[in-house]
């Protein structure tokens, strides 16, 4: 598990990063809820003074996004011969992120308690979500300019449609057994089929 890096804050201990993060998705991979967590607990079951958390993340809310930023893999490298083969790669990335079973629980939890936590479902949507999101727009949108994908297409519905499977798997948790290339190759070339330019 890689520390979260954000670009504002005070500086940080990757330490003390690491076993939070690691005490939060413990915890929660448990049967532990985000609101029925307290840094007190966070910092006992990391092994970490209360004051060194306290010092770091003033709320949980801004440990919970570094937790979800923690889990998020990093957009892979988009440059590919066709759309379809940065489509299968970038949602490969979402696919490998679902097989984690800890990083799983902490995306349903944040899901269930949304309303406990409007603050942090929104920053995870803006500064999490919604890159990613954009980042499929751009593949969809390069597809289109090449002449590969249809231009009458709606790009926000071919996402969706794209991301549904994934999406749905993970609520369901039945994730498991996935290969995250195989998996995304089929959900590309299903849609693909509808999209693609004649």
């Amino acid at each position: 598990m890689q520390p979260a890096v954000r670009l504002a804050g005070r500086r940080r201990d990757p330490r003390t990063d690491v076993a939070a993060i690691e005490a939060v998705l413990d915890l929660v991979g448990s049967g532990a809820t985000l609101s029925g967590l307290s840094l007190v607990t966070i910092a006992d079951r990391a092994g970490v003074s209360r004051n060194s958390l306290y010092r770091r993340w003033k709320t949980k809310d801004e440990l919970y996004l570094d937790v979800l930023d923690a889990i998020n893999k990093p957009l892979p490298d988009l440059r590919r011969p066709t759309a379809r083969d940065e489509l299968i790669a970038h949602l490969a990335v979402l696919i490998e992120r679902t097989l984690d079973n800890r990083a799983s629980s902490m995306l349903r939890a944040l899901l269930a308690e949304a309303a406990a936590f409007p603050e942090l479902h929104r920053r995870y949507f803006d500064e999490i979500v919604t890159p990613r999101r954009e980042a499929s727009y751009q593949i969809i949108r390069r597809g289109i300019a090449a002449g590969e994908i249809r231009p009458d297409i709606d790009v926000a519905l071919v996402n969706e449609v794209l991301v549904g499977p994934i999406l749905a798997r993970l609520g369901s948790g039945g994730t498991e057994g996935l290969d995250p290339v195989q998996t995304s190759r089929r959900i590309v070339d299903l849609v693909y089929a509808g999209v693609q330019a004649s």
